[in-house]
């Protein structure tokens, strides 16, 4: 029984082996890209969303929207984290502010949104206050 499944394991290798030499570089390269996402150590890009949400819907909020377009790449990336943290906990789901094509209940992304500004005013107000007290 045990050598009937070591031959077919190494079958299923073999196979595997033949098979990856009859592909083109990239098939397997997307493969192999698939196969170790999971394990990959990538952080979601945050900063560009949430900069061109800033720019797009904060109009009305012009220090707000002032200080995160203004923000480095790695800032605004670490506040991103942040408020997606922030948002998981509240079970919120942040890609809503986003994705305009979200199929998601209007009153439910208003809030969501009305969540996040404040979020962002109170990080706004720490840096202020941070810098005055430096001062």
């Amino acid at each position: 029984m045990h050598i009937l499944v070591v031959f077919l394991v190494l079958l299923a290798l073999i196979a595997l082996v033949v098979w990856s030499f009859s592909q083109p570089k990239e098939t397997l390269q997307a493969v192999w890209s698939e196969i170790s996402s999971p394990f990959n150590n990538r952080t979601k890009d945050l900063a560009t969303p949430l900069r061109d949400w800033a720019q797009t819907d904060l109009g009305e909020e012009q220090p707000l929207q002032t200080w995160l377009v203004g923000l480095p790449d790695e800032g605004l990336q670490a506040l991103g984290e942040s408020i997606a943290n922030f948002c998981m906990e509240m079970d919120v789901e942040l890609d809503w502010l986003f994705d305009p094509d979200a199929e998601v209940d209007p009153n439910a992304k208003a809030a969501a949104e009305e969540m996040v500004v404040d979020y962002c005013k109170i990080c706004l107000k720490a840096v202020q206050s941070q810098t005055v007290t430096a001062s």
